[in-house]
């Protein structure tokens, strides 16, 4: 069943049982009130139908809602009242599951600590295989319900198609790189849309189809999409978004440092110590010359956090640069750094550091609690 054929059985469905006035589009809008977006507009904005049954999503639907779009369509009070009553049977019965764009890739990405995380959507974006590979049939609905919205300009959309041929996309890795040195090379980059049924015909497209959408999320300002694309293909594009909460500090860091963009290197490294990356102090005083006062806050903050800057952290390690394990014996080599000698400062310098520090792990202990 196709998202039309949905709208197409439940309109049949509720002029079955006596709604005669109701207009096909009028069932695109009931359904999207059901699950609660105010339109259907809105819910193509932010999900899409999948081919999971409504009853496994344990969403019950908003009778008020539905109540509320009746009488906003012009529907008779009587017939309204009807398809409150009848609309909920006819999801749970035959109707498919919606699904948010992010909830799609929390569920491919595997993390269950995410907000957006939902346990049966993962069975939605469980790859199905049979004898002859991958089950092309499998989540039709989703896959038109995306296109469509990415069509529209959705970057979640984009980015939840790129999120389901990534697997199969990471075995490309020659053609890769070769667009990331030519997008270091040129700064720029384009990919032309390539479609399911393509990529059905020819898997050797999967790589082409992820490439656009990852792109294509990006360009709309997905941040979660620019930070990728940064990081595969050395995209510059993310340093030229305002800071946000949903940027890794040492990630921008060092796609700031690929870039030579030294002030933004800076800027992230001190967002990351803010933040009690001990890393980033280390740098930003060896690496950037941060003295003085400043330097001195990140000692102070480093002691909050029980990694004092100044100690030694040498220890045994593999020539790989992984753990010595005594059990398994071998060659060791020392690994880690030598503790960081500070010039002391002035009492009141001092104790303005101090206080600054204080500060800075008062603020990480609200943001990330007891540490």
């Amino acid at each position: 069943m196709t998202i039309k054929e949905q709208a197409y059985r439940a309109h049949a469905f509720l002029r079955a049982r006596g709604v005669a006035s109701l207009k096909r589009s009028h069932v695109h809008e009931l359904l999207a009130a059901a699950v609660g977006y105010s339109t259907h507009a809105a819910f193509q904005h932010d999900a899409t139908w999948c081919d999971m049954p409504f009853s496994v999503t344990g969403i019950d639907p908003d009778l008020s809602a539905i109540r509320a779009r009746c009488q906003d369509l012009g529907l008779p009070a009587d017939e309204g009242e009807q398809i409150v009553e009848v609309l909920p049977f006819f999801l749970r019965d035959a109707g498919h599951a919606p699904v948010r764009f992010d909830a799609l890739i929390a569920a491919i990405e595997g993390y269950d600590d995410d907000p957006d995380w939902l346990e049966w959507v993962w069975h939605v974006v469980e790859p199905r295989y049979t004898a002859s590979g991958r089950d092309i049939e499998h989540q039709r609905v989703l896959r038109e319900g995306l296109e469509q919205a990415a069509e529209r300009g959705v970057s979640a959309a984009h980015l939840a198609i790129a999120k389901l041929l990534e697997a199969e996309a990471m075995l490309f890795g020659d053609e890769e790189e070769r667009m990331r040195r030519q997008v270091m090379r040129e700064g720029t980059w384009t990919s032309p849309f390539v479609s399911f049924a393509e990529i059905e015909a020819n898997g050797l497209r999967v790589y082409d189809k992820h490439r656009h959408h990852l792109l294509a999320a990006a360009r709309g300002g997905n941040i979660r999409a620019l930070m990728e694309t940064a990081q595969r293909y050395g995209d510059p594009a993310v340093l030229e978004q305002a800071p946000s909460d949903e940027m890794d500090p040492m990630a921008m860091a060092e796609i700031a440092a690929e870039h030579d963009d030294i002030e933004k290197v800076r800027f992230w490294l001190t967002v990351a110590a803010q933040e009690g990356d001990i890393g980033a102090m280390r740098e930003l005083i060896l690496g950037y010359g941060e003295q003085g006062e400043q330097a001195w806050v990140w000692m102070h903050l480093s002691r909050l956090l029980d990694d004092d800057l100044s100690q030694d952290r040498y220890e045994a390690i593999n020539e790989d640069g992984s753990p010595y394990d005594d059990d398994i014996g071998g060659a060791a080599y020392v690994g880690g750094y030598e503790g960081i000698n500070l010039k002391p400062l002035p009492s009141e310098a001092d104790a303005a550091a101090r206080q600054m520090a204080r500060q800075l792990f008062a603020q990480i202990n609200a943001e990330c609690g007891p540490i």
